[in-house]
């Protein structure tokens, strides 16, 4: 049985005896990993060094076990645990919310380099920067995009009509995209969203991740796009996220 190394966030764990738990990891080089971590379990002082915590970043050390999707891990060395997250709550819930759609959007054993940056690169942005509310808006779209669901934002995906010169549009999960004032006539499903929330959402779509601290968007347009993105999100996992309730939408 390999044994392996590699960076990884965690995202999740179960109680699994007194001592051990079952953590789920976002790692760099093998994607999504649950992990069966003997004695990893914080039950005293004396084993609170070896503890595993949540939404920390770690160089990892497991076994690979070949007949089973549960590793063994042996070794989980901190490389940054994001202090500032554990005093602001809302920047916490803003990162928890980060894991979880990285924990629904991705299954086992299917490495993603760009996304396991982006995750790690956004973790320290709403740790230590402004604008937390961008920055989970970037996470979310550039996860999108880096997994294959972005969806058609800049015209109607019947007629193919750029939205530019619109004031609303109709964004509908099962069409893929917006529709036109025309178009949408066709369908019941969906949400009006202001065109221009679709054109900003678009271009955070392409921007990079070094320049998303110049951004600016106003905050109604910020609240445009997030209950866009929520209807969207849960449409496609067929529910909503369990952090989504610790996160005020106007």
């Amino acid at each position: 049985m390999p044994v392996l190394r590699t960076e990884a966030i965690a995202l999740g764990r179960t109680d699994y005896s007194n001592s051990s738990q079952i953590i789920t990891f976002y790692t760099r080089d093998y994607g999504k990993i649950h992990t069966l971590a003997k004695g990893f379990k914080r039950s005293s002082v004396r084993s609170s060094s070896k503890a595993v915590d949540l939404l920390t970043y770690y160089q990892i050390l497991f076994i690979k076990k070949e007949h089973t999707s549960l590793h063994t891990l042996t070794e989980a060395v901190l490389q940054n645990n994001y202090p500032i997250l554990r005093n602001d709550l809302d920047k916490y819930y803003r990162a928890a919310c980060m894991a979880e759609l990285v924990k629904e959007f991705t299954v086992e054993n299917d490495p993603c380099e760009p996304l396991f940056d982006i995750f790690v690169n956004t973790l320290d942005g709403i740790s230590t920067g402004a604008n937390a509310i961008i920055r989970l808006l970037f996470f979310e779209i550039k996860m999108l995009k880096i997994l294959g669901y972005l969806p058609e934002w800049g015209r109607c995906v019947n007629c193919k009509t750029g939205i530019q010169e619109m004031t609303e549009v109709h964004f509908n999960t099962k069409e893929g995209g917006v529709l036109c004032r025309q178009c949408h006539l066709k369908c019941t499903n969906g949400i009006f969203v202001s065109a221009g929330a679709m054109l900003i959402a678009e271009r955070l779509a392409d921007v990079n991740f070094q320049k998303i601290e110049r951004v600016t968007i106003q905050p109604s347009i910020c609240v445009e796009i997030e209950k866009m993105l929520r209807y969207y999100i849960a449409s496609v996992l067929n529910k909503g996220l369990n952090s989504w309730k610790y996160l005020k939408v106007s």
